[in-house]
């Protein structure tokens, strides 16, 4: 993938989240030169905030090598004779949630690569904005392993959910309020479902108690990425017509749709009667004939009136590299996007 280009039209996207951190370089025509990939990048995910910005900056020097660009050059102090070695960059990072969160950031690239003197740095929420809307102005809804949902008004304003979620959302919320089914009604004291059944099967246990006892014991158990894994399963349920199910599904719809509407609101979007791009990713989302998809739509226009819902047709990573160019002054054209998706790495790149 290596193309020489010249450094100071070099321009840097990073997406750091829990499972992988990725990053990509381009011209200034969206041309992608180099990309890079490595470990967790969010400050309260990884062992130590020191060691996610170690996984962050071995994903910047990984694509910048392969950009034909120094990765030496980031860690010297720039000189005033010679050109950057990126001309701007956006760092769109998991457990960026407060102000001290990207002031740590700050402080650790303005120590660590010097030469990187225009960067942003906000939460890995707003990387998905341009996913599906190149102006950068709308609302980017995920449902993945969890929920994020953020927000660029037309003014510029920015919100994002982060620690203001107070629900489960994502696999996360469908296999905990499945689980909270399956147990109850084992105890008498909710309904019956069919998610019994199905999450037995699923884990391969004989009884509830089995199950119970699996997810919680000390030693031995499950493992966080086993409790959410049904997720699947708990909307195959709900497609048969299970009554609690169903009621699940409708509750996680209901939710995404509620804090998107708070997004619209803290950043001025919804308020003049034009369409408001709401941009959807996120397995729990894309998964063909999602339910939760369904029940999302049908809540959306309730809390965003005038919600023009749509898939994003890229990664969040390319995302932050459209947010790197359009904040340095490159005009993200449809050319532009297409130039980015057309010279991506390969799809399994980004496989987790």
């Amino acid at each position: 993938m290596t193309r020489p280009a010249t450094a100071s039209t070099l321009f840097l996207g990073v997406d750091a989240g829990n499972s992988k951190t990725a990053a990509l370089v381009s011209t200034a025509s969206g041309e992608v030169v180099g990309a890079g990939r490595s470990g967790c990048g969010d400050i309260y995910g990884a062992p130590t905030p020191e060691a996610a910005v170690d996984e962050v900056l071995a994903a910047i020097g990984a694509a910048l090598a392969e950009a034909g660009g120094d990765p030496a050059e980031l860690s010297r102090q720039p000189s005033p004779s010679a050109p950057p070695a990126v001309a701007g960059a956006a760092f769109r990072l998991a457990g960026v949630d407060w102000p001290e969160d990207a002031e740590y950031w700050d402080g650790a690239l303005r120590a660590r690569q010097p030469a990187l003197l225009r960067r942003t740095v906000l939460n890995d929420g707003y990387a998905a904005i341009r996913c599906g809307e190149p102006s950068g102005v709308g609302i980017a809804v995920a449902g993945g392993t969890a929920a994020a949902i953020a927000a660029r008004g037309p003014a510029g304003r920015c919100w994002d959910m982060g620690w203001w979620g107070q629900h489960a959302m994502g696999a996360t919320g469908l296999a905990g309020e499945a689980l909270k089914a399956v147990f109850l009604a084992e105890l008498g004291l909710a309904p019956e479902t069919g998610l019994t059944r199905a999450l037995l099967t699923h884990y391969g246990k004989a009884s509830v108690a089995e199950l119970n006892h699996w997810l919680t014991r000390r030693e031995g158990g499950a493992g966080p990425r086993d409790r959410t894994s049904c997720a699947r399963t708990v909307t195959a349920v709900a497609d048969s017509g299970d009554p609690v199910a169903v009621g699940i599904v409708r509750e996680q719809g209901r939710r995404l749709a509620m804090y998107a509407g708070v997004a619209a609101r803290e950043t001025g979007l919804g308020g003049t009667g034009a369409p408001v791009s709401v941009v959807l990713s996120g397995s729990v989302l894309t998964a063909p004939g999602s339910p939760v998809l369904a029940a999302l739509l049908e809540e959306l226009p309730a809390h965003v009136p005038h919600a023009a819902a749509h898939r994003g047709v890229l990664p969040p990573v390319a995302g932050a590299l459209l947010d790197a160019l359009a904040e340095n002054g490159v005009a993200v054209t449809p050319d532009v996007v297409a130039r980015v998706a057309g010279t991506m790495p390969p799809a399994d790149f980004l496989a987790t």
